[in-house]
């Protein structure tokens, strides 16, 4: 029995020991307490404006660097076994090539993990948009039981005995380790998960010179509104809920839709947030930027390609599917687009890959 019970535990330490051994060198601790400020500047491109940083959560090095740490740590879990970014890989565009993650005891996840870059700018969070703030985001895949089934008190007991953390803490706070400074370092540190470095950006706003014709016509198409008659449509009226900077609709009161995967409700989506019948079926649109990298697609990843999203769009959209949004039904006709316009809107979606994302140190892991 005891040497079962040995070899349950020393994978665990095994995994502890793994991370305790930071390759990257850790922030100098300063005396007296005196984090060091970062100028949202530095971190936010002026193209995209400036986002609303919480006056109690001023971005510092040393509090990225210790959301850095907590969110590449696997101690956040029961067992130590898994990550933040074991379903957020930065080879992913901080998403999970998985349709459903799995977690601690082996248990799946409800919905595909989203990835996770310009959430600085963002006003809901999950794809039920149950979230308005980082900090709180933070605790739920920490709990949840399918994914780290983590007890919150025994987690600041466990970061509270951990030298590495107790370092950290101090640089980042000034005070040993807890749980409110800990949501807060996560939350700088997702702050400054920027992607910024594509063709698109050097698009924008008005440069269309930069786009070769084929990407010139796919943007045309994106941005065109379609008549009530003409078919292949001349227009696919991408923009309305993908648009701007962003190719997102950040407000959610034009952001949170229903898209018409399916005539009847099989997932309740922020419907089950409200409770209200007219929000049913409808979930926050995610950013089309990095979709290259962040297959599968739709909050239940049902969709392997990038070609099948734009089949759904042109070809099978579920006309009676409730609440479907207005901008997608034009007559109850399908967009029907041909072979060669839906190269062209691949082509131009295409722009919005920025592979600096998934190399870039700032964001990657610190115990390697």
């Amino acid at each position: 029995m005891k040497r079962k019970r040995y070899l349950f535990i020393l994978p665990a330490l095994l995994t502890l020991g793994v991370y305790s051994c930071k390759r990257e060198a850790p922030l100098p601790i300063k005396s007296p307490y005196q984090p060091t400020p970062v100028k949202p500047s530095d971190i936010f491109p002026a193209s995209f404006g400036m986002p609303l940083i919480p006056k109690d959560n001023p971005l510092t090095e040393e509090g990225i660097y210790l959301g850095r740490m907590l969110f590449y740590d696997p101690v956040l879990s029961l067992d130590s076994s898994i990550s933040c970014a074991s379903c957020h890989r930065q080879e992913f565009a901080f998403g999970d090539p998985k349709i459903l993650s799995k977690g601690v005891f082996g248990l799946l996840g409800t919905r595909n993990a989203p990835p996770l870059f310009n959430l600085a700018w963002q006003r809901t969070f999950f794809w039920d948009a149950r979230q308005r703030r980082l900090r709180d985001l933070v605790f739920e895949p920490i709990q949840d039981h399918r994914e780290m089934a983590m007890n919150v008190i025994k987690l600041e007991e466990k970061l509270k005995s951990l030298n590495r953390y107790q370092a950290a803490f101090r640089r980042a706070f000034g005070e040993e380790p807890n749980l409110h400074h800990m949501s807060l370092a996560m939350e700088q540190f997702l702050m400054s998960i920027v992607s910024a470095d594509s063709k698109f950006d050097r698009f924008f706003p008005r440069n269309l010179s930069v786009f070769t014709p084929e990407e010139r016509d796919g943007f045309l198409l994106f941005n065109g509104t379609p008549d009530s008659t003409t078919r292949p449509a001349t227009g696919a009226d991408c923009f309305h809920c993908h648009g701007g900077v962003h190719a997102q609709a950040i407000d959610p009161s034009i952001g949170i839709v229903s898209n018409g995967l399916d005539a009847t409700i099989t997932d309740k989506g922020y419907g089950n947030i409200t409770g209200k019948a007219f929000d049913l079926g409808k979930f926050k649109t995610p950013s089309l930027r990095n979709l290259v990298y962040s297959a599968p697609y739709m909050h239940d990843g049902r969709f392997a390609s990038i070609e099948e999203v734009i089949d759904h769009y042109s070809d099978n959209l579920k006309f009676n599917a409730p609440n479907l949004s207005p901008q997608l039904n034009h007559g109850n006709l399908h967009l029907q687009l041909t072979a060669q316009q839906k190269r062209n809107l691949m082509a131009f979606l295409k722009t919005m890959t920025d592979s600096s994302l998934l190399t870039n140190k700032a964001y990657s892991n610190p115990f390697r």
